[in-house]
């Protein structure tokens, strides 16, 4: 009974694990050739790292016990390093891989003065890309709610109903008593498309496109029900001047650059390799049909 709870205990398969680990290691561990890299050198350059980083991450400057223990954090994460590449723990790894390439990228980043722009530049970037520094169309309208349920119900008026009423007549109608109850607003201000959708739905925005300036029109519906509006002014779309967007076209024209000079980077390390791909002979390169899908 002892040695049968023994075997089912994860302790006692955690050790069996770590057993055979170890002997993995040991016998897939490559002996030292001669000429073999066996220094580890501190130097003031990395002291000096370690000591900022503490000093900006705890706002203070760190103790002799904590910088020898940074120290000795380091030594024991880079004799691991090594150990690992030895043993070909980083050649199939594509978490380790990855993040290889993230910090090559980091360390190919341009620097500030990469990232000045020249005389014209800006002008010329922001020419050609004129239609993304606009400013979209605004309106202001106010609207009356009918619930879907109520449009066929005795007593109430339709949509059509009432927009009939209000072209004929809309100065001696009481607004208040047209319409159903909601939480939808009454009156929006002037507003882009996007924040009207947020409260009646991009059905509502894409009819309310074409409504009218200065009188009823409808009814639009909405995921709520109908609407009649009375668009009381509107503002066209137009472009933004050089002036007016600067800050925005310099942050675009930055990423821009950036990852112009990444490109350049990597072309550059590419063409130092002789790439070949072996590409199966019989390799089905369509489109995967839908219909196809479990």
């Amino acid at each position: 009974m002892l040695i049968r709870k023994v075997l089912v205990e994860p302790l006692f398969h955690f050790l069996i694990l770590g057993v055979v680990v170890f002997s993995l290691y040991t016998l897939t561990r490559q002996p030292m050739t001669v000429g073999e890299d066996l220094a580890i050198v501190v130097d003031e350059g990395q002291l000096a790292r370690m000591f900022d980083t503490y000093s900006r991450t705890w706002q203070r400057p760190p103790t002799e016990d904590e910088l020898k223990g940074l120290v000795e954090g380091y030594i024991k994460e880079e004799i691991f390093y090594r150990e690992g590449q030895k043993m070909g723990l980083a050649q199939d790894d594509t978490v380790f891989r990855r993040r290889m390439q993230q910090k090559m990228e980091f360390l190919l980043e341009p620097s500030v003065e990469e990232l000045a722009p020249k005389p014209g530049e800006l002008e010329a970037y922001f020419t050609a890309h004129a239609q993304d520094y606009r400013l979209p169309e605004k309106l202001a309208f106010r609207q009356i709610f009918f619930r879907s349920e109520r449009t066929g119900d005795k007593g109430d008026l339709s949509a059509t109903a009432v927009l009939s009423k209000l072209k004929s007549d809309a100065a001696s109608i009481d607004m208040t008593s047209l319409g159903d109850s909601s939480l939808l607003p009454e009156r929006t201000a002037l507003s882009d498309a996007e924040l009207i959708a947020t409260s009646f739905g991009q059905d509502f925005v894409s009819e309310l496109a074409s409504a009218p300036e200065n009188r009823w029109y409808g009814p639009i519906r909405s995921a709520y029900g109908a609407h009649l509006v009375f668009v009381s002014e509107r503002l066209m779309s137009h472009p933004l001047a050089l002036s007016d967007a600067g800050t925005a076209v310099l942050a675009d024209w930055e990423s821009a650059r950036r990852k112009d000079i990444a490109d350049a980077h990597y072309a550059a390390m590419k063409k130092r390799y002789d790439i070949e791909i072996n590409w199966p002979r019989d390799i089905d390169t369509s489109p995967i049909k839908t219909s196809s899908l479990p």
